[in-house]
């Protein structure tokens, strides 16, 4: 997949959320390329990593709600990368919820990891991307974070929130050569997060099975199929590329035709 993209040699990247999905994916697609790519994720999902990855990849403990951890997990990936110019959010979690049932602290927790937890990677590694002249930040977004869905309002908030920082953020920073990007995946049912999703829709009546739902959810996309860690690390690596020197601030929507109708 790296190989369809100009990625400059010898980059130094940083994913947030590595441990697992979307993040290792990314992890990994960089890894190809030559990159030197720290990880950060909480301790105990750096601890499930088989070792062959562990060695290959610089493991970074980090809460990305905690803003200690975050300036500490940052400095020292960028010391042992020997600098920071690529950066990945990744982290993320997913919630089901009526609005009158959702308690502060669910909500608080959503928005901390999905929204605040990119805002501080970007604020940590931005003097470090700067420093670069080739930055590049990649945010992990949602469908959910371009519409409204039933049940969402907390991710929704949080995930649009995202593509409001993206943009920000890009215009900011473009002046020194950071550029600044979302991604805005569908249902990816292989990851962590989509197995959640699957057992809370079966907890909600909409299947039976994780088979039935899987059915039920390829069948609402244009496309026929609910996509996966390989579709949203393949748009990952192309913002990231030299292929894509003249976008910034963008949101790039990967989801089977579901915004589209």
């Amino acid at each position: 997949m790296a190989d369809l993209f100009t990625v400059a040699p010898g980059r130094k990247a940083l994913v947030t959320g590595g441990a697992s999905g979307i993040g290792l994916g990314a992890a990994r697609a960089l890894l190809a390329t030559g990159a030197r790519v720290a990880i950060a994720d909480l301790p105990a999902a750096l601890d499930r990593m088989g070792q062959t990855e562990r060695d290959a990849l610089v493991p970074v403990p980090m809460d990305v709600t905690d803003d200690a951890s975050v300036g500490a997990g940052v400095a020292a990936a960028a010391a042992t990368l020997g600098g920071l110019d690529t950066l990945v959010n990744s982290a993320g979690v997913f919630q089901f919820r009526a609005i009158e049932g959702i308690s502060t602290p669910e909500w608080d927790r959503i928005i901390d990891i999905n929204l605040k937890g990119t805002f501080l990677a970007m604020r940590e590694a931005m003097p470090h991307l700067k420093a670069s002249k080739r930055g590049r930040v990649v945010n992990i977004s949602s469908d959910a974070g371009k519409r409204g869905f039933a049940l969402l309002g907390a991710y929704c908030a949080s995930k649009f929130g995202v593509i409001g920082l993206t943009q920000a953020v890009g215009a900011e920073v473009a002046p020194d050569g950071v550029r600044v990007n979302a991604v805005c995946p569908g249902s990816v049912s292989e990851t962590k997060m989509g197995q959640v999703v699957i057992e809370q829709k079966i907890a909600l009546g909409f299947g039976g099975s994780p088979e039935e739902v899987v059915r039920r959810g390829a069948e609402s996309f244009p496309l026929r199929r609910l996509g996966t860690v390989e579709d949203v690390v393949s748009a990952v690596m192309f913002l990231i590329s030299e292929n894509s020197n003249w976008i910034t601030g963008e949101s790039i929507n990967i989801d089977g035709g579901s915004l589209a109708g």
